[in-house]
C-alpha cells in the first residue's frame, strides 16, 4: 500500500466524520465572539480540567468555506477512488477483512454526498460544532447533528451492509451501540437529539466512565469550572472553530505513573504500568518537558476565500529566546509571493550551533545520574556540530529559491522555458560565489562586482540546452537569475525586503501554475504507461487538478517567537 494512498484515505475519512473544519473571520469581533462561545459551550462542563488533549469547535463554521474545503478533500470519496484504494489494501496488506469491509461500506454511504445537502440527507451537519478530548489517553468525540433519526438510519445501514453486529443499549437520553475491542477496550457510538458521540473506554471501568463520556455525570473539576479554555482562546486569539492543545506535562505525568483522577483511573483499568526508572531519570524527564509544556493550534483568520491556522510548540522563556535568535533575515523569505513555488530558509548558523550545544550541555547536566541517557553520544553530537557548522558556511544566513514560471516539453518532461531565481544572504556573498568555482573552472574565472552589476554565467558551455543565467552581488546579497528574461529584474532581487518577523523556513505554492506547467507532460506519460504505475500517476494527476481548481495560493512559515516554535499556514481559495 503506497503512503500517499494511506494519507488520502485518512484525510477523506476524517472529513467524512466531520473532524476537519474551517472558519470565518479573524478580526477583533470574531475573536470576541469566539471567547463568548467558549464560555457558553456547555460540553466543556464534562471535560476534565486535566484532560491531556482537547480540540473544541464551539462555533458553527461558515457554510461556504466548509463546503469548499470539503469539496477539495472529498474528490476521491465522491468518485469512488478511495473504495478502489481500499480494495487494494485487502489484496496487498495484512489487514482485517472485517475492517476493510466496514471502511468500504462507510465510504459508499458518503459517495456523492460530500456537500451540505449530502450531509443533511444523512442527518449530519457539515459545519456543526464539535469536541474531542482525552479521557485519560483515550478519545471522546462529540459531533453536532441535524436529525437523529437519519443518523440512526445511517448507522443501521452501515451495520447491515458490513455484517458487523453491535449490542444496542440505552443510557439516559443516549441510544448507543457497544463494540468489544479485545480484552481491555470497548468502543461506544451513541446518538441523542443533538449529538453523535464516539468514545473508547477501558472494559474494567466501563460502568464508571460511560456516564462521564456521555455527559450524564460531571468530572470533579471541568474546563468550564476553571474557565481555562476560554482564557486559552482569548490568549491565542483563536476563532473557536476546532482550536486546541496537547498538554505534554499531563502526558509525561501519565508516562511516569504520577497522574491523578480520571487520567490515573484509565491507565489502571488498561493495566498500564509506568517504566521503572531511577529518581534521576524522573527528574530529567520532568525538567525537559517543563521547557516544552504545550502544543497549541487554532484558526486565527478566515473569510470565504482565505484561512490562517497557527500552531506552536510552546516553550519556556529561555528556549523561546534562543529560537528567536536562530532566525536570520533573508530578502524574500516569508514575504508574499506570486511564484509557482518558493522555498526559503533563514538561520543564524552560529546561533544554531551555540544554542544546540548549550541544550546538549543542559541535558548532560540534568541527566547526570540518569541511566537512560548516553553521555558519550551527546558528547559526540556536540563535537559533530563544530564540524558541520564550520567557519566556511557559518557566514551563510539563508536563501530563497523561487520558480516563477516553467514550461515543460510534454514528450520529454524537460524544460522548454524557465524563469527561476536564487537569493542568498551571507556576510561574504563574493566568497560564496567563489565556492562555485570549485565545481566549474569557467565560473572560477568570473569576477562578479559588488555594485549590483549583473554578470552572465557560462552555463551554456556546461549544459547547451540550459537557459541564460546571470549573477549579481550587492551588500550581503548574492542573486542568481535563470531564464530567457534574465537579467531583467535582478536589481529588484537585490533590493527585496525582509519579513517583519523573519521566519526560519517558508514555503509557498501556486497549484494552478504548477498544474498548468506539468499537466500536459503527465497526460502523455499516463497514456504511455500501464498497470499500477499508470494508476498511481493518474491519481497524482487528479489530485493536482483538484488542488488547481480549488486553491489559489498556499503558504507555510516556521518562526521563533516569544511563544516558542510557531507555525503558520495560510490558504487562499478560489
Amino acid at each position: 500500500m503506497k503512503p500517499n494512498k494511506l494519507g488520502r484515505i485518512f484525510i477523506a475519512g476524517a472529513l467524512a466524520m466531520g473532524l476537519i473544519a474551517c472558519s470565518d473571520s479573524g478580526d477583533k469581533k470574531g475573536q470576541k465572539a469566539a471567547v463568548e462561545a467558549a464560555a457558553e459551550f456547555s460540553l466543556l462542563d464534562q471535560v476534565p480540567a486535566d484532560a491531556p488533549y482537547v480540540i473544541v469547535g464551539s462555533r458553527p463554521m461558515p457554510l461556504g468555506l466548509s463546503e469548499k474545503m470539503t469539496k477539495a478533500a472529498a474528490t476521491d470519496i465522491d468518485n469512488g477512488e478511495l473504495r478502489k484504494m481500499l480494495a487494494a489494501v485487502r489484496e496487498e496488506d495484512d489487514v482485517s477483512e472485517d475492517l476493510v469491509k466496514l471502511g468500504d461500506v462507510v465510504l459508499s454511504e458518503f459517495e456523492g454526498k460530500m456537500n451540505a445537502e449530502g450531509f443533511k440527507s444523512m442527518g449530519l451537519s457539515i459545519n456543526g460544532r464539535r469536541l474531542l478530548y482525552g479521557l485519560g489517553i483515550l478519545p471522546v468525540i462529540w459531533l453536532e447533528i441535524e436529525d437523529p433519526v437519519k443518523v440512526e438510519a445511517l448507522l443501521s445501514r452501515i451495520e447491515k451492509k458490513s455484517g458487523m453486529k453491535a449490542e444496542k443499549l440505552t443510557s439516559g437520553e443516549m441510544n448507543y451501540r457497544r463494540f468489544v475491542l479485545g480484552d481491555d477496550l470497548i468502543a461506544v457510538l451513541g446518538v441523542n437529539k443533538k449529538w453523535v458521540v464516539f468514545a473508547m473506554l477501558p472494559a474494567k471501568s466501563e460502568k464508571e466512565l460511560l456516564p462521564l463520556a456521555f455527559g450524564e455525570t460531571r468530572p470533579d473539576k471541568s474546563l468550564q469550572d476553571t474557565g481555562s479554555f476560554k482564557k486559552f482562546i482569548e490568549k491565542h486569539k483563536f476563532l473557536g472553530y476546532g482550536d486546541g492543545y496537547i498538554d505534554l506535562v499531563r502526558l509525561a505525568e501519565m508516562a511516569l505513573g504520577e497522574s491523578e483522577g480520571v487520567n490515573a483511573q484509565v491507565l489502571r483499568a488498561l493495566g498500564t504500568t509506568p517504566r521503572d526508572m531511577s529518581p534521576a531519570c524522573r527528574n530529567f524527564m520532568k525538567t525537559t518537558v517543563q521547557s516544552v509544556p504545550l502544543i497549541s493550534f487554532g484558526f486565527t483568520e478566515a473569510t470565504d476565500s482565505k484561512y490562517v491556522i497557527k500552531g506552536a510548540v510552546e516553550t519556556s522563556p529561555a528556549v523561546a529566546a534562543w529560537l528567536k535568535k536562530m532566525a536570520a533575515p533573508v530578502p524574500g523569505v516569508g514575504m508574499d509571493s506570486d511564484a509557482m513555488f518558493s522555498f526559503g530558509i533563514g538561520m543564524d548558523l552560529p546561533q544554531v550551533r551555540d544554542g544546540l550545544k548549550a541544550m546538549i550541555r543542559s541535558f548532560m547536566e540534568n541527566s547526570r545520574d540518569c541511566e537512560l541517557v548516553d553521555k558519550k553520544e551527546l558528547t559526540q553530537a556536540m563535537q559533530g556540530m563544530d564540524m558541520m557548522l564550520n567557519p566556511m558556511i557559518a557566514g551563510i544566513k539563508g536563501f530563497e529559491i523561487s520558480v516563477n514560471n516553467l514550461e515543460l516539453d510534454p514528450q520529454t518532461m524537460s524544460p522548454k522555458a524557465v524563469d527561476a531565481q536564487l537569493v542568498l544572504a551571507s556576510v561574504d556573498p563574493k566568497g560564496m560565489f567563489g565556492m562555485l568555482g570549485m565545481f566549474s573552472p569557467q565560473i572560477a574565472k568570473i569576477d562578479v562586482p559588488e555594485d549590483g552589476t549583473p554578470v552572465q554565467l557560462p552555463i551554456g558551455t556546461m549544459a547547451p540546452m540550459a537557459p541564460p543565467a546571470y549573477a549579481a552581488i550587492k551588500g550581503e546579497v548574492l542573486a542568481l537569475k535563470l531564464g530567457e528574461k534574465s537579467p531583467t529584474g535582478i536589481d529588484k532581487l537585490l533590493k527585496t525586503p525582509v519579513a517583519e518577523v523573519p521566519p526560519l523556513l517558508a514555503v509557498s505554492y501556486n497549484p494552478e501554475k504548477m498544474f498548468n506547467a506539468i499537466a500536459p507532460g503527465l497526460k502523455d506519460m499516463i497514456a504511455s504507461m500501464q498497470g499500477e504505475d499508470a494508476d498511481d500517476l493518474r491519481s497524482a494527476y487528479d489530485s493536482l487538478e483538484t488542488a488547481a481548481a480549488v486553491y489559489k495560493y498556499a503558504e507555510f512559515r516556521m518562526m521563533g517567537t516569544d511563544r516558542g516554535m510557531e507555525f503558520e499556514s495560510t490558504v487562499v481559495l478560489k
